[in-house]
C-alpha cells in the first residue's frame, strides 16, 4: 500500500526501507558536545558550519527539521535516478507526518511512497497520549490504515516506526500492544524502532511474541547502532524478524543521543552483512539511510537517498557478495515484507 493506493509486488523493485523524506525531528534536540557551542543551536545551516553541524547534527534546530515538496523531490529524483523505485517513510505520530505533502511528492517523481503509522517515543508525544488506553490508539491506527491519516483518504502501508526508549517507558508498551493488535487485524508489517541497548530487540521480540505477533512480518530497526555483539545479533535472527540496517551514510562516530556508545561505519555494516549471510539469515536482511536531518541531503552536502544504489552496492560487489543476494536484499526482501499478508 502507497500513498497514491495499492501497487502490485513487481512494481516495488529497489527499496529504503527506513527513511523520511519530509520531518519534523525536534523532539530529540539535544545540547552540543561543548557547551560553550550553545549559541550555535539556533544558526543556520551553512558551508561555514557543516563540520560542527555533522558532529552535533542532534544539536542544530535548523537540521533537525526539513518539509519542503521541491527540495524533496530532487532528492528522490536522484534516488530514481540510481535505480531506486520505493521508499518506505516511516514519519509517524510524533514525527511530523504529513500524507499529502507525501502524495504530492510521490506523484511528481514516481518514487513509490508507503507511510508509516502509529507512534514514535514517548518523548516525542503529547502528555498523556495513552490516557484513553489501548483500544483509542488501536483504532487510530486502523483509521490510518482502512480509511486514511488526518482528514485525508491517504492510507498507511506499514506499521512504524514504533518508539521503544531503553528503558522501555510503560506508555510505549501500551502504544506496541495497540500496534500488535493492527498488525494482526491487517495483515501490515510492524517496524520498530528499538531502545539503545543490545538486548533491547531481543525485549521486544520476546513480549510482542507473547502478543501473538508474526514475527516473520515483523521489522527490528536500527539493528547496526544497536547491536555490536555478534552473538546478540544471531540471536536476534533466530527469532525470524526481519533485521534493518537502516543508517548507512551516517558517518559521525559520535552518537549524541547515546554517547556512551558510537555509531559504526559503513565497513562495520558491510561486515555485519557478510556475518548474516554467511549464518544463512539473507532472506531477512534490509536496508537503509534512516535520513531524517537536513545534513545528510545533498542540498546541504550529504550523501542522499541514492547512497546506497551508487555506492555501497558496488562496495558490497567489491567485497565479493553475490549480486543476488544483493538483489534479495534490495528488492525481494522488501517486496516480501511490504506484500500485506
Amino acid at each position: 500500500m502507497t500513498v497514491l493506493g495499492a501497487i502490485d509486488p513487481n512494481k516495488v523493485g529497489n527499496t529504503s526501507t527506513h527513511d523520511h523524506i519530509i520531518i519534523d525531528f525536534n523532539a530529540i534536540l539535544t545540547e552540543p558536545i561543548d557547551k560553550k557551542d550553545l549559541e550555535k543551536m539556533d544558526e543556520k545551516i551553512s558551508i561555514d558550519n557543516l563540520g560542527w553541524v555533522r558532529f552535533n547534527w542532534a544539536s542544530s534546530k535548523d537540521n533537525l527539521t526539513y518539509n519542503n515538496i521541491e527540495d524533496a523531490c530532487k532528492e528522490l529524483i536522484h534516488y530514481k535516478n540510481s535505480g531506486g523505485k520505493t521508499i518506505v517513510d516511516v514519519t509517524n505520530v510524533g514525527l511530523g507526518r504529513d500524507p499529502k505533502k507525501l502524495k504530492s511528492i510521490s506523484s511528481k517523481t514516481g518514487i513509490n511512497i508507503v507511510m508509516g503509522s502509529g507512534f514514535y517515543v514517548e518523548l516525542a508525544q503529547k502528555k498523556n497520549y495513552t490516557s484513553d488506553g489501548i483500544e483509542s490508539l488501536f483504532e487510530s491506527i486502523m483509521k490510518d490504515i482502512t480509511v486514511g491519516v488526518d482528514d485525508s483518504n491517504i492510507k498507511s502501508g506499514i506499521i512504524g516506526e514504533i518508539g521503544c526508549s531503553w528503558p522501555w517507558t510503560e506508555n510505549e508498551k501500551i502504544s506496541m500492544e495497540a500496534s500488535v493488535s493492527a498488525h494482526k487485524a491487517t495483515g501490515l508489517p510492524l517496524l520498530i524502532h528499538p531502545g539503545r541497548d543490545q538486548y533491547a530487540p531481543l525485549e521486544i521480540i520476546n513480549f510482542i511474541d507473547k502478543l501473538g505477533a508474526d514475527l516473520n512480518n515483523v521489522v527490528i530497526g536500527h539493528i547496526d547502532r544497536t547491536i555490536f555483539d555478534y552473538s546478540i545479533l544471531k540471536e536476534t535472527a533466530e527469532s525470524g524478524t526481519f533485521l534493518n540496517l537502516d543508517l548507512w551514510g551516517h558517518d559521525s562516530p559520535y552518537y549524541p543521543l547515546a554517547p556512551e556508545t558510537y555509531m559504526p561505519g559503513d565497513h562495520e555494516r558491510i561486515e555485519m552483512i557478510e556475518f548474516l549471510i554467511q549464518n544463512d539469515f539473507e532472506d531477512k536482511i534490509l536496508l537503509a539511510h534512516d535520513i531524517c536531518t537536513k545534513h545528510r541531503l545533498k542540498k546541504y552536502g550529504g550523501h542522499g537517498f541514492d547512497h546506497l544504489l551508487k555506492r555501497i552496492v558496488p562496495w558490497m560487489k567489491l567485497r565479493g557478495i553475490d549480486s543476488e543476494i544483493i538483489e534479495k536484499m534490495m528488492i525481494d526482501n522488501p517486496t516480501n515484507m511490504l506484500t500485506i499478508k
